[in-house]
């Protein structure tokens, strides 16, 4: 028997016209799965994942094999789905929390709009992609830019980080990695 969460509800899987009838599941808002095999439930803990999505394996009229998303069939189960909505989104950007309360259908802009708010995305776009220096670097650089009581000349720190002396110009006046706080 499997163990319920609070306010777990479970429903019958209802797939495509593509799947196979043989396959049967049950899901919960709580986006757990169950594999129903000769009347016995039996709770899929192995989780598959694409794109960092979870997904369960299933096979198809054709008897080839393919998958689908865990988050789509909670959401076509659970929530209502307006007319122009195509796509779900997980409200806290975590691709494995399959809730019922994390999960809403939206349309392809909400969907880019959201995705365009990802804490991840945004600091992924933050990074600089074609400098010699890393961020760590740069820190250091800076640090050493700074500091009152520095020995080394620049032509000498120049040659230790493989730039200028002008980008190490531009660095302590906050030109180059500006958004860097010492």
């Amino acid at each position: 028997m499997i163990r319920n969460y609070y306010n777990e509800k479970w429903k019958d899987v209802v797939f495509d016209d593509d799947i196979s009838e043989n396959m049967t599941f049950k899901i919960s808002n709580y986006g757990r799965l169950i594999k129903v095999v000769d009347g016995k439930d039996i709770l899929i803990e192995k989780q598959y994942s694409i794109n960092g999505y979870n997904t369960v394996p299933v096979v198809k009229k054709k008897g080839t094999k393919t998958s689908r998303y865990i988050h789509k069939i909670v959401a076509q189960h659970f929530l209502k789905k307006p007319e122009d909505a195509k796509f779900v989104i997980h409200l806290n950007y975590d691709k494995s929390n399959n809730k019922v309360e994390n999960l809403k259908w939206a349309t392809k802009r909400e969907k880019e709009l959201h995705q365009f708010k990802n804490p991840e995305f945004i600091a992924k776009n933050n990074v600089i992609k074609y400098s010699k220096l890393t961020e760590t670097q740069a820190l250091r650089l800076k640090k050493k830019l700074l500091d009152p009581n520095r020995r080394t000349r620049l032509k000498i720190l120049a040659k230790q980080f493989g730039v200028s002396e002008m980008q190490l110009h531009r660095i302590k006046t906050g030109e180059n990695w500006g958004h860097l706080k010492v």
